[in-house]
């Protein structure tokens, strides 16, 4: 009897598995690329069970955290990352492997790299959901995420130790991919409250869905509108022109915003206000800097921004599809996203500064 065709599922995860381990390679003959100033790493303990609770008291279960006795710089970053595991057998992230540890220290350095010259950098180990589980998620027209539910409540809990030694400072969200969908989760559950509303300088969750229905929902949500606005959710989902609906983008409804000229129209960026493109080679360990990269323009109520590079790359992937930049959401408009938050930061400060004291 032949055997059985293999699902689409089947497929995906065998890509999935294929793709994680060529990372590993990679990172395996890289040299380290990121070493944050000022922030603290620890051995980590090794993950609970899905159903047990992680205590974040200890600093062993923190990617990054502010070193002992450092200056605090004037605002915090609470940040999540991206999808990093992969294994089919297994539905959500364990720890106990270096290179799985390796792998997310790499990717948190480089992300939280873009606000580290002036935040100090908050970075939770989550127990986030397994690759080839959660990318059916996203094929829901309103996806509820059933696959990353531990990793939500990593987040909620590690959010919460946060809160416990913060006092009152400001703080920013930053997520990238399920990183973006765990943070949007804390929003809905926690930010009804007007006192962290008020320390929110704005929440940056690129590369996931965030709706109409989403604001429907939780009015307290307020997506970005401008370059400077606080308290709000800046988002988009890169992918080039001639690409078909992804998992990312075409909810009815979808918000995004250009990173280049902040506007929420379909007015087209040139290339010339891209401040500078940071993009990373695997194989060599090295990062290159890109002034004026890329182009961008708005397809509103899609969520998707359409970017142009201006340098010839191979900036998609086979696993997400031709022409989605999803993996380089961040890094296209690394400077823009840095200088951006530093232009909230001063406004957030203008904002929450007695007319006395100015």
């Amino acid at each position: 009897m032949p055997p059985h065709p293999p699902t689409p599922q089947t497929k995906l995860r065998s890509q999935c598995r294929w793709y994680f381990l060529a990372v590993l390679l990679l990172l395996a003959a890289a040299p380290l690329l990121f070493s944050l100033p000022g922030c603290a790493t620890f051995p980590p303990e090794s993950a609970a069970a899905p159903e047990s609770r992680i205590d974040y008291r200890s600093p062993r279960n923190w990617v990054l955290r502010p070193a002992p006795f450092r200056p605090e710089l004037p605002v915090d970053l609470f940040y999540i990352y991206p999808t990093v595991y992969a294994d089919p057998e297994k539905e959500v992230m364990e720890w106990s492997d270096p290179a799985v540890v390796e792998k997310t220290r790499q990717i948190a350095g480089q992300q939280c790299g873009i606000f580290a010259p002036f935040a100090n950098c908050y970075a939770p180990f989550v127990r986030q959901g397994e690759i080839s589980r959660v990318l059916p998620d996203l094929e829901a027209e309103h996806p509820d995420y059933p696959h990353c539910r531990t990793g939500v409540e990593d987040t909620l809990d590690a959010f919460d130790a946060y809160l416990a030694g913060s006092g009152e400072r400001p703080f920013i969200l930053l997520g990238h991919s399920q990183g973006a969908v765990d943070l949007l989760e804390l929003l809905k559950r926690r930010f009804h409250d007007p006192a962290l509303q008020r320390r929110l300088v704005a929440a940056y969750l690129i590369g996931a869905p965030f709706t109409t229905a989403d604001t429907a929902a939780y009015p307290h949500l307020k997506p970005a509108q401008s370059a400077d606005d606080t308290g709000v959710i800046v988002t988009y989902n890169a992918e080039a022109a001639d690409t078909p609906k992804s998992l990312f983008t075409g909810r009815p409804g979808q918000y995004a915003i250009n990173p280049l000229n902040w506007r929420t129209d379909a007015t087209p960026a040139d290339r010339s206000l891209n401040l500078g493109a940071r993009l990373y080679d695997w194989q060599s360990g090295r990062a290159e800097e890109f002034p004026a990269f890329c182009s961008a323009v708005l397809k509103p109520g899609t969520g998707a921004l359409v970017v142009m590079p201006s340098r010839a790359g191979k900036y998609d992937s086979e696993l997400l599809g031709p022409g989605v930049y999803h993996m380089n959401d961040l890094y296209f408009f690394y400077r823009n996203l840095r200088a951006n938050a530093g232009e909230r930061l001063a406004n957030w400060q203008r904002e929450n500064t007695p007319e006395s004291a100015r």
